[in-house]
């Protein structure tokens, strides 16, 4: 790594703030191993909402004393509790392949420093420094995946900028240095889909975290700084130490909707953390087009298969991933675009919408009322009902009405739901 990241210069702690960021330490993380080496400050975040703006305050551990952070409005948190377990299972796997400490690859545990955390459903990721090197670890339900200190990391001429990481979930990881500040990062897919964000970065390390949700094969980035100028393509992220699956889960994969549900969820370019473990739900299968929900614990998602009349003899896989802030309600329709669209290049008349639903585990049928005079029964599998929309409902605005029940016959929802 550069040393022209403007960090701040070393300057002896008082003895009193030193000794209450030990106290805040124990407090936020937990008692921890000893050190095999005697250091002088540990690791500690304060997050103060003062005047709508977020206060980040961080001391990197150091085998000398430092300075305390200074001060940066990114909006950046750091979740001790999420970064203690994650940071746990990531030198684990470290351990398990090999490459701990006493390989010579990273430093010990005792020495890994979380400066924030970031989270996107089941996707937890956590920015930290390690003997004063960059690195980041990413954990799922299901994965463990670590960034490489000793790799080149990526650059763009001309940029202070260093890409260090992208997991197969999407995760974008890097440094931003000076004069790079207000920049964007743009990420673009094989079929033309875009999202951009704003990069926040840590103001100890300039290390930034960006979720693009989208597959690292399949994605190209762009970073615009400023964001009006024309983006510059960044060359691929080095490597990952470890990307191992530590709690495997699996779901049916060989059943008609289970078949379907694995070869979408392997084929788009959205990516879902922990896919393997998604069991699946009814398939809509009609005209040429395939719909199939899936769902671990109270997560579902929603996997689509259509001809690609950009590409044709080909077919075009999306996936649209529940994202919904957690607690979820029971009872919620998921958001899917209709397939075969005029405007994606479809033929007219052709297009057909899906209608899915979360429902309680218990529902075992449900009645759909678009308002068409009769309702339409919804296939139920594991409390997941789809069906198709009919063509003069879809308006905006509409709304259906849903009555779900159980084995038994009891009803278990009666509610509207919008059609989005």
């Amino acid at each position: 790594m550069s040393d022209d990241f403007g960090l701040p210069l070393r300057r002896k702690l008082p003895d009193d703030v030193r000794a209450r960021l030990r106290a805040e330490l124990r407090r936020g993380m937990g008692k921890r191993r000893p050190s095999r080496v005697r250091y002088v400050a540990a690791a500690a975040a304060v997050v103060v909402l003062a005047a709508g703006a977020v206060v980040a305050t961080q001391v990197l551990r150091q085998p000398a004393d430092v300075a305390p952070a200074p001060t940066a409005d990114g909006g950046l948190t750091l979740d001790t509790r999420v970064a203690t377990a994650a940071l746990d299972r990531c030198w684990a796997a470290l351990q398990a392949a090999g490459k701990s400490a006493d390989g010579g690859y990273v430093p010990p545990r005792e020495e890994w420093v979380p400066l924030f955390t970031q989270t996107a459903g089941a996707d937890s990721v956590v920015a930290l420094t390690a003997a004063s090197k960059p690195m980041f670890c990413e954990t799922t339900e299901t994965t463990v995946t670590l960034s490489d200190p000793s790799a080149a990391p990526a650059t763009v001429p001309g940029v202070n900028f260093q890409l260090l990481f992208h997991s197969a979930t999407g995760v974008v990881g890097g440094l931003l240095g000076p004069g790079a500040e207000g920049a964007s990062l743009e990420s673009r897919t094989e079929d033309g889909d875009a999202a951009s964000q704003d990069i926040r970065f840590s103001p100890v390390s300039r290390q930034f975290v960006a979720m693009t949700l989208t597959d690292p094969a399949r994605t190209k980035l762009t970073l615009s700084n400023p964001p009006e100028q024309k983006g510059v393509e960044l060359p691929e992220a080095p490597a990952s130490l470890i990307s191992v699956v530590d709690r495997p889960v699996t779901a049916d994969r060989t059943s008609p909707a289970g078949r379907a549900l694995g070869e979408c969820l392997a084929a788009a370019e959205e990516v879902v953390p922990d896919a393997a473990g998604y069991a699946p739900g009814p398939l809509l299968d009609a005209d040429g087009y395939q719909v199939v929900p899936g769902r671990r614990g109270d997560r579902v998602v929603v996997c689509t298969t259509e001809p690609d009349h950009q590409r044709p003899g080909k077919s075009r896989f999306r996936l649209y991933p529940d994202l919904t802030p957690r607690p979820v309600a029971p009872v919620r329709a998921l958001r899917v675009s209709t397939l075969g669209a005029v405007e994606a290049g479809g033929e007219p008349g052709k297009s057909r919408t899906p209608f899915v639903l979360a429902l309680p585990l218990t529902a075992a049928k449900a009645a759909v009322d678009f308002g068409t005079g009769s309702s339409v029964e919804a296939d139920v599998v594991d409390g997941m009902a789809s069906t198709w929309i009919p063509k003069e409902r879809y308006v905006p605005d509409a709304t259906a009405r849903v009555v779900a029940r159980d084995a038994k016959g009891a009803v278990v929802y009666d509610g509207t739901l919008p059609l989005l």
